[in-house]
């Protein structure tokens, strides 16, 4: 009887061991979330990239070596970080021209002097005054021609009365004829004088406008060449914090007057680009809110962001085989996104309020279906489901009564399995 008694102990300590090995009976903890009512923007999840936002060129305004890049695109930059260093020979070639200007300038001023009281001067000053004394003579004998007039009239009506000679009255008249002719001779004369006066000032007007204009052209190009030397001696600087999107120079490369360097973003103004196929493309409108989400090392960063502008036209990708809609996206406020980062962005459609909703973690996909996990009396059942809407973050349940209990990351079971609820 003891032998039975003791056989029956030892099989059930076996079934034990077997049970406990074998895992019959474990109960997988998992942790549940029940379906609430809640507020739900139907939304759609794009790819963008990160661009620019408004971008600060950096020019030179000299030719000039380019003989050290200290920056490389993508770099975040302060301002007044060094970003370039030129050679000592653009340097010498800008003294050169600086000194060749200084010579211009002062033959320029030179000629400029001569204008003023010159050989041309001189010339000036002397018709002006044979003017005014041809003026005073012709003023003179126009007032002394009537009296002329008169005593050859005079001596003609004595002459008819044997009152004179015809020797004095010829001599009358013919004082009277010559004085005329002399006047008009001299009026002509003076008029010719006066044209060639204003000519010859014009003249020397316009020279002088043109070495004056070539004055103030050497001016300006000096003020050029003392900014150039400014510029060349010292690194050039960054005018501003932002990121260095662009870099058109390398070490050694010979730059020309007026050449862009590099350009700059300022920062916290990116703005995002996205591809939007062109079966959804009506489904989204300026003004539409967005979610940016960037995927870090240290975590996800997440930016409010509005639709700012749809392309009227599609283009194609992929070789043709699709077509998308350029969506820009700018983001309000600040932000440390940098020029060509990739993000997620989800943009807002329509919100539903007062609807059912469970965590995006809690449902599972496959071949278009939706599945969730559901507790019931400690086990584990697989149910499909009907989605309404739905973010990244949460999905509208449209067959489950609120409160249902469903499993989140269901991914560690099966269905049909025992589960343990843990908080």
């Amino acid at each position: 009887m003891n032998k039975k008694i003791i056989g029956a102990v030892a099989v059930i300590a076996v079934a034990g061991i077997f049970i406990f090995k074998s895992g019959i009976g474990k109960r997988t903890p998992v942790k549940v979330a029940e379906v609430a009512v809640g507020r739900l923007a139907d939304s759609s999840l794009y790819s963008g990239t990160v661009v620019p936002g408004e971008l600060v060129p950096v020019y030179i305004e000299a030719p000039a070596v380019v003989e050290r890049v200290l920056i490389k695109e993508g770099e975040e930059v302060s301002k007044g970080t060094d970003l370039l260093v030129f050679s000592n020979k653009s340097i010498l070639e800008n003294e050169k021209a600086i000194k060749m200007n200084a010579l211009d300038l002062k033959d320029i001023n030179l000629q400029v002097a001569d204008l003023e009281s010159g050989t041309l001067k001189l010339e000036l000053d002397k018709r002006e005054l044979e003017i005014k004394e041809l003026e005073e003579a012709i003023n003179a004998d126009a007032k002394k021609l009537p009296t002329l007039e008169r005593e050859a009239k005079v001596f003609a009506e004595l002459l008819k009365k044997d009152g004179v000679s015809s020797i004095e009255a010829e001599k009358r008249q013919q004082a009277y004829d010559n004085l005329k002719v002399e006047l008009g001779l001299n009026r002509d004369k003076y008029n010719l004088m006066v044209v060639g006066y204003e000519s010859l000032k014009r003249e020397l007007n316009i020279e002088e406008a043109k070495l004056r204009s070539q004055l103030e052209k050497l001016k300006l190009q000096e003020e050029t060449l003392r900014k150039r030397e400014e510029q060349l001696k010292a690194p050039l600087k960054s005018p501003i914090d932002g990121v260095v999107v662009k870099l058109d120079v390398i070490e050694g490369a010979m730059t020309s007057e007026g050449e862009r360097l590099l350009a700059i973003s300022t920062k916290g103004e990116s703005r995002i680009n996205v591809e939007v196929p062109l079966y959804q493309a009506n489904t989204i409108a300026k003004g539409q809110e967005a979610k940016i989400i960037s995927r870090e090392l240290n975590g996800n960063k997440e930016y409010l962001g509005t639709v700012e502008r749809i392309s009227s036209a599609a283009r194609d990708v992929r070789g043709g085989k699709d077509k998308v809609v350029d969506v820009e996206i700018s983001i309000n406020g600040e932000n440390d996104l940098r020029p060509g980062f990739v993000t997620d962005v989800e943009i807002a459609g329509k919100v539903k309020t007062n609807v059912p909703v469970i965590n995006s973690f809690s449902v599972q996909e496959s071949d278009g279906r939706y599945y969730v996990y559901v507790v019931e009396n400690g086990v584990a059942k697989k149910q499909e489901v009907k989605v309404g809407g739905r973010t990244t973050s949460s999905y509208e349940i449209l067959d489950l009564p609120v409160g249902t209990k469903v499993v989140v990351n269901p991914f560690k079971i099966k269905n049909g399995d025992k589960v343990k609820v843990v908080e």
